[in-house]
């Protein structure tokens, strides 16, 4: 069962109280989520009032706090550390991955990209064969950069009125993929991993290489939630929450259908497995399907 993405919208005081995660308004308790049941939480207000010993419990059961700045998208991230008990051992295997095996790695995960934006295509009612041949062609590493051919072509399809970085739709597909980086850096970070050492990202004034690599098949499912859903224009408080529960949305991967925050975790013990073995087909990786939420119950 998935757990919830909670989103503080409004003026509130949090605090924890008998393991669960107490939100007051005008000193009267609105509501009480037990801690054990929290992904991330995404506290957008600037009228919150948190405790520093709350927050030191959010890290202590693993849950990612996101932080907003004054235009209301993320600006900073609380991530648990040394939560996993053999953290050492999983960074000697990641700092010992080859450089062959990093462009196969990376291969995969393009490879994975590309077949999931064709998927999201077809699934509008797109031609998506042009994007799914790009796939392919993609070459250990992507040394020919396939990545950005297939995204050229990609978004021109999906975004027929303006770019990536132009179009109405650019501020949800931004607040979407900086949840689903949070998520997923939550994850990496409470599995033990170095999340400033990638496996193609290698930039040194990022702290997040490693979640930057992951993130890409995933991309797509954000970009089919705010299209299917039409969570484009104004970024309102309703379609914020909507791209919150990004994680509860069903992808496909080896086991079946699961929710993305289920295939984020076996996309980790997976590479973790593909890494020891030195075989990146081991390495397990979503694929799109028809946007239809997991049951929280």
């Amino acid at each position: 069962m998935p757990k919830r993405t909670v989103c503080i919208q409004n003026p509130a005081s949090l605090a924890i109280k008998d393991d669960a995660l107490a939100i007051s308004q005008r000193g009267e308790l609105r509501g009480l989520i037990p801690l054990e049941d929290i992904w991330v939480l995404i506290i957008e207000t600037h009228q919150a009032q948190i405790t520093t010993s709350a927050l030191s419990k959010f890290s202590d059961a693993g849950i990612g706090v996101m932080f907003c700045g004054d235009d209301h998208m993320p600006n900073g991230l609380l991530l648990p550390l040394g939560a996993h008990s053999r953290h050492a051992a999983i960074v000697d295997d990641q700092l010992a991955i080859s450089k062959p095996m990093q462009k196969r790695l990376w291969q995969r995960i393009v490879k994975a990209k590309i077949s999931n934006q064709a998927a999201v295509l077809e699934l509008l009612g797109l031609d998506g064969s042009s994007v799914k041949a790009v796939a392919r062609d993609v070459l250990s590493g992507d040394t020919s950069n396939r990545e950005s051919v297939a995204a050229s072509q990609y978004f021109k399809k999906l975004l027929p009125k303006g770019g990536r970085r132009s179009s109405p739709l650019t501020p949800a597909l931004d607040y979407g993929y900086t949840v689903l980086r949070a998520g997923i850096g939550r994850m990496a970070v409470s599995g033990g991993w170095l999340v400033s050492r990638g496996i193609h990202h290698c930039n040194n004034l990022n702290a997040f290489n490693l979640v930057d690599d992951l993130i890409e098949p995933f991309r797509p499912i954000v970009d089919l939630l705010v299209i299917e859903r039409s969570l484009g224009g104004p970024l309102t408080s309703e379609n914020k929450r909507e791209l919150a529960s990004v994680f509860e949305y069903l992808v496909s991967i080896p086991l079946g259908r699961v929710p993305v925050q289920i295939a984020i975790e076996n996309e980790l013990e997976t590479l973790k497995t593909a890494v020891k073995s030195g075989d990146a087909s081991l390495l397990e990786l979503p694929g799109i399907i028809p946007l239809e939420k997991a049951s929280l119950e």
